[in-house]
């Protein structure tokens, strides 16, 4: 697995400047909240560890890798431990980046430890539900096919659920519901915590299963 960690690296190695063009965006949150920045770091790093998937179909790299002393099963955990890694970089950055984005940002309230921590657990169940969605169908369907149905629709139901439940807190009665939740996360901060990392490990693990069965019987 660690030497496919290492070739997936290296093959993206042209795409490795796009960290950089990460930061102004980031930039741009920070000046709104520091709270989002780790959330928004989680998600733009899952975007850039798809660039093995559009590499490996550009150049046909999955018969070049079959052709090499390798499983199929280490090249799926490869490519997930990869991702894991620079998802975990990313919400680091966000981390590090918090304290100078506070300095500049439009909101006055700074998160906590506990709620640094739970930012932390939320982030990275926000990229074990991307990875559900778009993992399982990048290895059946390669990069161009799978990001559509596998990023661009579901991001679709995401914001059209999302445009749905404001509109839900702005009726009568339903004013304080943002408020309330936020309200119980803090009286009960080491169960939702804990619950958000356990359900992305699950996501995770079913993501994983899902694309190592994909990649077994898939043809090429």
């Amino acid at each position: 697995m660690l030497n496919m960690i290492k070739m997936d690296w290296f093959a993206i190695k042209y795409y490795q400047k796009r960290v950089l063009v990460i930061c102004i965006p980031l930039f741009a949150i920070g000046y709104i909240s520091p709270v989002l920045l780790m959330p928004t770091a989680a998600f733009l790093f899952f975007l850039f560890s798809l660039d093995p998937f559009a590499v490996e179909e550009k150049g046909d790299l999955n018969r070049l890798y079959l052709t090499l002393p390798v499983k199929r099963n280490d090249i799926v955990a490869g490519r997930y431990a990869l991702s894991l890694i620079i998802v975990l970089c990313g919400i680091l950055l966000g981390l590090v980046c918090m304290p100078l984005a506070n300095r500049i940002s439009l909101s006055k309230w700074y998160p906590d430890l506990k709620w640094i921590l739970a930012l932390a657990a939320f982030s990275l169940l926000l990229y074990a539900l991307m990875n559900l969605f778009m993992y399982p169908l990048l290895f059946k369907l390669g990069y161009q096919k799978g990001k559509f149905w596998g990023m661009y629709v579901p991001l679709g139901v995401c914001t059209t659920a999302y445009a749905v439940f404001w509109t839900y807190t702005l009726l009568p009665g339903n004013e304080k519901l943002v408020f309330n939740m936020l309200v119980y996360a803090s009286e009960h901060m080491l169960l939702v915590s804990g619950g958000m990392l356990v359900l992305a490990a699950a996501l995770l693990i079913v993501s994983y299963l899902l694309s190592l069965r994909i990649y077994l019987k898939r043809e090429f």
